[in-house]
């Protein structure tokens, strides 16, 4: 409270509280998205992180126990905790805050990702469209790949029950 000039009491939520003492400590000025396309594509790149990617059951071959099989190769199991992906992101990286644009046919031609370097001034937020080939499909159940926020419609639907079907349940 004395180091922020900010008083808890009058936030929601932590979050809330956190990302004013950012703004307040940094003295950044954010610009107004006017442009209700470029608005409508950021809020569509809103993710919500996976809560928990579990696999049932895995077994180990470990090299450094007993039980070690030498015919078969070595796999080991690992357990994760990776917390507060975003605030890593966004102490780590610029952010963007102003100067907000769409680039011409032109330079989406002439962009190369790989020649962006993490430090620079200038950050991009890309749409894409990708081919995820259905053979990595299975292997990736646990944790999908490019996971999306939509509704789920009638015509979405193949196999499963209608909407209507199951509300009337």
């Amino acid at each position: 409270m004395d180091y922020f000039e900010l008083d808890p009491v009058h936030f929601y939520t932590t979050p809330s509280l956190t990302w004013s003492a950012g703004i307040k400590k940094t003295n950044v000025t954010l610009e107004l998205l006017t442009d209700i396309n470029m608005y409508l594509m950021l809020e569509s790149g809103i993710r919500g992180g996976m809560c928990l990617v579990s696999k049932r059951y895995s077994k180990a071959n470990n090299k450094y126990l007993d039980n070690f099989d030498e015919m078969s190769p070595s796999k080991f199991i690992i357990s994760l905790d990776v917390n507060n992906l975003y605030g890593t992101a966004m102490a780590f990286y610029n952010l963007p805050e102003s100067e907000f644009r769409f680039l011409n046919q032109k330079e989406i031609d002439k962009f190369d990702l790989m020649s962006v370097s993490s430090n620079s001034n200038v950050g991009y937020i890309l749409e894409v469209d990708h081919f995820y080939p259905p053979e990595l499909h299975s292997k990736h159940n646990s944790f999908p790949m490019a996971p999306q926020h939509e509704s789920i419609m009638n015509y979405s639907l193949s196999k499963a029950p209608r909407i209507e079907e199951i509300k009337s349940l």
